[in-house]
């Protein structure tokens, strides 16, 4: 069999091994019920993921949005191919609790700010470049709240943005940065009226997940793949579960300009090939 005859291969992390399992079953099924028959392979990091699309054991990886970045940053033949509807210009927020006196960001100057860990894309490197670009410096003007990291299935730590939500809300920090998609979600759980928390700076929109060919994969079957992707309907019973799953109605065409920011980021904190 021929590398074009042969299945697409593509490449996700099993962050919660019994739900990636469902949806790549699901989407892997879907593919093979329009004749364009792929396999998957689950991987536990991120950086073992690319290091094998890199190298060509797989041709599609499904990533985070550092990830997307550091691939497309360290070869110039990884492509960016789509992304889920919430995926697209999302941002982090800065936010304060509703009778905090912070109203914009001149006001952060000596006060304690609640940020993620410095590789985090949402958290820290794109609102920490992108608040030095309009003249704060939280490195040296804010007080840097140290919050207890979590241990994720990974072994990575991360500061996540509940921990983040919970030190603003129980005054631990006067202000946080969340990303967008949270906040809702997170003034539900705590119980708050949405006008509890006050967001008083956004970064610019930029895209989150992404599917990514590798080097090696020839841009007919990416393009097959794309828009077999795009036609998948979340009406159609046998992936509307799976779609519910994976936080999205319908799959869209994506192109590197929404991981610009933070490939500019990671190339400024000099973290090209060392976190994804």
């Amino acid at each position: 069999m021929s590398k074009d005859e042969r299945p697409l291969l593509l490449g996700a992390t099993a962050a919660d091994p019994k739900r990636a399992v469902l949806i790549w079953n699901a989407i892997r099924k879907y593919f093979v019920e329009q004749e364009f028959p792929v396999e998957y392979a689950l991987f536990s990091t991120y950086a073992a993921m690319s290091s094998a699309l890199l190298a060509g054991h797989i041709d599609i990886a499904w990533n985070a949005p550092m990830a997307h970045a550091q691939l497309l940053e360290q070869d110039s033949a990884c492509r960016t191919l789509a992304m889920r509807d919430t995926d697209e210009n999302v941002t982090s927020l800065l936010v304060v609790r509703a009778d905090s006196d912070i109203n914009t960001i001149e006001d952060l100057r000596g006060r304690s700010l609640a940020l993620g860990l410095e590789t985090s894309s949402e958290l820290w490197l794109l609102p920490v470049k992108q608040l030095a670009e309009e003249g704060i410096d939280v490195r040296s003007e804010c007080s840097l709240v140290e919050l207890e990291a979590t241990e994720y299935s990974d072994l990575q730590h991360w500061v996540d943005d509940r921990t983040i939500f919970e030190a603003v809300v129980d005054g631990s920090a006067d202000c946080g940065i969340i990303f967008e998609p949270w906040l809702q979600p997170l003034i539900r759980k705590h119980r708050l009226e949405a006008d509890d928390v006050r967001t008083i700076w956004r970064t610019r929109g930029y895209a989150h997940c992404a599917f990514t060919s590798g080097p090696s994969l020839d841009q007919s079957r990416a393009q097959q793949f794309v828009d077999l992707l795009l036609a998948m309907s979340s009406d159609d019973p046998a992936v509307e579960e799976m779609m519910r799953m994976e936080h999205l109605k319908r799959w869209v065409r994506a192109t590197d300009d929404g991981w610009s920011d933070l490939r500019s980021a990671i190339v400024e904190a000099d973290l090209v090939g060392k976190i994804y």
